[in-house]
């Protein structure tokens, strides 16, 4: 099946070039592949499907909306196919790339159900280094294994993003290697791309790293070997205030935008002749930094990812801490259970968690437990079940989104059941 559609994109562009060349010939090893994904969810506060933060709680004096109603979803969107292609050598190194999209539409601006892409990279392999071009994972931080069921579960733990990047590892031996290259600044996804914020108005691109130790002497799970990963990110954020009495006075500040990380794969108790079963694997990361909006580490966090106005307007950005944990143990070389813990913390000045009404509106700390059971029925179908429990706490007591005289509660609690199945081709 897949032959016979490859053949079928290979008819429909090469028919245009017919016209144009006197002979076409493909050098190309080209592979599709993917998944259809169904969802199915509950959640007990009025969410959608991709939550990173929990409401606040309502009070006696007032109500909560998101706080007083669940929502139950269903979806799609969380679809996606992809090509690989392999090509000719150049300057001695291999050649290849990588497209990837799903459905999701999220940053696209759209609804559920618009495409959007994921990854588009090309990349050279030399026998002791490789260079990556395009927009692809970024290349420190994140977990080096995740097994949640929603796309987006745990990312405000530092659990990755797709960015625009060009970045080159040296291999000093098999095992050691180290990272460095440029990667956006600024958040990349929108319909402005995000031209004239902050981050990119600092005219610093973004810088990124990582030294990192790989090896099999430990055993392995699957692809999941014994990993280690330090790396960082740094980059500039040039803030503006505009006098709302005279939009000709503004003044601006400039804040440091960074992150350093360590992450970490552990298989505790390996695989035996390619069998998983009973096999343990711990896998995570640990970070601290400052002002991440820029480029949208900890996604779509809720309302403490970057900046926030000082008493003269200057504009400041918290230091935060973090780490996210993962232990996944098969049960049988088919079935594993994965058990997730996630922990973001803000350090906002007094003044800020006291005396500054949106600030106060900001999160000061998330933590978030998950459960889940995996079951790959075969080599097309898994299905999954999973459990998450994401607690939030502000700056302070707030108004929220709500009706009533006084305040909401500086916390809130929201719990998510979720059922997917995916069918890969």
């Amino acid at each position: 099946m897949k032959k016979f559609l490859l053949a079928l994109i290979a008819v429909a562009l090469v028919i245009p070039v017919l016209g144009n060349a006197g002979s076409v010939s493909s050098r190309y090893d080209v592979t599709f592949g993917g998944f259809v994904k169904y969802d199915f969810g509950y959640s007990t506060q009025n969410s959608h499907a991709d939550p990173s933060y929990a409401y606040r709680t309502s009070t006696s004096d007032r109500a909560i909306l998101a706080d007083e109603y669940g929502n139950t979803y269903m979806s799609g969107a969380e679809t996606r196919f992809n090509f690989r292609i392999k090509g000719p050598e150049l300057w001695g190194a291999k050649t290849s790339a990588f497209i990837e999209g799903d459905f999701r539409g999220t940053t696209t601006s759209n609804q559920y159900g618009g495409f959007q892409l994921r990854h588009a990279w090309m990349k050279m392999n030399w026998k002791s280094s490789e260079l990556l071009l395009g927009q692809a994972y970024q290349q420190w931080g994140m977990p080096y294994y995740s097994a949640q069921i929603g796309a987006d579960d745990f990312k405000q733990y530092l659990k990755g993003i797709r960015t625009p990047q060009v970045a080159f590892r040296y291999f000093f031996t098999k095992e050691l290697s180290a990272m460095f290259g440029l990667t956006s600044a600024t958040n990349w996804s929108g319909t402005t791309r995000q031209y004239n914020d902050g981050y990119a108005r600092s005219n610093w691109p973004g810088l990124q790293g990582e030294i990192a130790y790989w090896t099999d002497r430990c055993g392995k799970i699957g692809s999941n070997n014994l990993k280690f990963g330090l790396g960082a990110y740094y980059g500039r954020d040039k803030e503006t205030y505009t006098d709302p009495a005279n939009a000709a006075a503004y003044k601006d500040s400039t804040i440091n935008a960074w992150v350093t990380a360590f992450r970490y794969s552990i298989p505790i108790v390996p695989e035996r002749k390619g069998n998983k079963a009973m096999s343990v694997l711990l896998n995570g990361n640990f970070f601290i930094g400052q002002n991440v909006a820029g480029n949208n580490w900890m996604g779509s966090s809720g309302p403490s990812n970057g900046s926030y106005l000082r008493p003269d307007n200057d504009a400041a950005a918290p230091t935060l801490f973090g780490l996210f944990s993962q232990v996944s143990w098969w049960l049988t070389d088919k079935v594993w259970f994965n058990g997730m813990y996630g922990y973001l913390k803000y350090n906002y000045s007094e003044w800020a968690r006291t005396n500054d009404a949106t600030a106060r509106d900001r999160i000061n700390m998330s933590q978030t437990f998950a459960a889940n059971l995996l079951w790959e029925a075969n080599q097309s179908v898994r299905l999954g079940l999973q459990w998450m429990r994401m607690f939030t706490h502000y700056n302070g007591v707030g108004q929220g989104t709500g009706a009533g005289t006084g305040f909401a509660a500086p916390s809130g609690v929201m719990d998510q059941y979720r059922f997917a199945a995916w069918y890969f081709f």
